[in-house]
């Protein structure tokens, strides 16, 4: 697999990447392949956004004709209010990762989720009956808590974090907003302990592991064992110091690569009306660029 850009022409039609920063992003690279690939007159491009300067960034997408865009930190509360429509999920989360127009209105949704089931999919892994356990209360585990819960297919859903205030506000709303009873713990305690001995899937949903710090564990591997899948959405590196202790202890592995891949191509459906081959990608390859950080 060679990663190629799209070719520009004059009548190429962009897709762009909203946020700041963005130039560390993989998601260029993985459209720009797909787009050639299936060569369709398209770009993606990053679009690094100044604190002050999403209002005029997203008159651009209508004025320029974008046909939508990602949407990355810190925007994907604030571009809410822009939207003419917004998925079920995204008005509950208040929140997008991919913009599009429709029928000229601008449509907000979320496809993490969509990129996070895939990929536990890909691993054989059906979540439903099962002990769910989220670490984090940032965006990311938001997204996926409400998504467990609106589902109303687990055992048990409970979310950990290090602010207790925060983590339980999290677990009152999932629980008011779907009736899916949610429970949380905070980082050391006694509850955590026994609810990640108990659980049959454990997401790590913070930036702990996340390079350069990557020799840094949100959990105590001891607490592990092979009846758990751990899945990290940290992709870089690619084997967190989680991911290390969960081998070690039996579990089934995953980092957050593939969910990337995936989310990604379920917003490119939504703009291309597309569906991509994921076999015209090499996760390897794509990994060893995370790595190298070209």
């Amino acid at each position: 697999m060679t990663l190629e850009p799209q070719t520009i022409t004059g009548s190429t039609r962009l897709i762009g990447l909203i946020g700041s920063p963005v130039a560390h992003s993989l998601s260029p690279r993985i459209h720009n392949h797909a787009l050639k690939t299936l060569g369709l007159p398209y770009a993606y491009v990053p679009l690094n956004v100044p604190n002050g300067q999403l209002h005029t960034a997203m008159m651009a997408l209508r004025s320029l004709s974008f046909i939508g865009a990602n949407v990355t930190v810190p925007y994907k509360k604030k571009v809410v209010p822009y939207c003419d429509v917004l998925s079920p999920l995204s008005t509950i989360i208040g929140a997008v990762n991919t913009l599009y127009f429709e029928g000229g209105l601008l449509h907000g949704h979320t496809t993490d989720v969509e990129g996070f089931f895939r990929a536990l999919s890909w691993m054989h892994r059906d979540p439903r009956g099962g002990n769910i356990v989220i670490l984090g209360n940032g965006g990311i585990a938001r997204t996926l808590g409400f998504a467990f819960a609106m589902d109303h297919a687990v055992g048990s859903l409970t979310l950990i974090g290090r602010d207790n205030e925060r983590v339980s506000a999290l677990c009152r709303e999932v629980s008011e907003k779907t009736d899916q009873k949610a429970m949380h713990a905070v980082f050391q305690s006694g509850d955590y302990a026994r609810a990640i001995k108990e659980c049959s899937l454990l997401i790590n949903c913070t930036s702990i592991g996340m390079y350069p710090h990557g020799d840094v564990s949100p959990i105590d591997g001891r607490l592990l064992h092979e009846a758990i899948t751990v899945f990290d959405t940290v992709y870089n590196p690619g084997t967190t110091k989680l991911l290390s202790l969960a081998k070690s202890a039996g579990c089934q592995t995953q980092n957050g690569l593939r969910m990337l891949l995936y989310q990604g191509l379920a917003s490119f459906k939504l703009w291309t009306g597309h569906e991509v081959d994921e076999k015209i990608f090499d996760m390897e390859e794509l990994q060893s660029i995370v790595d190298r950080g070209v």
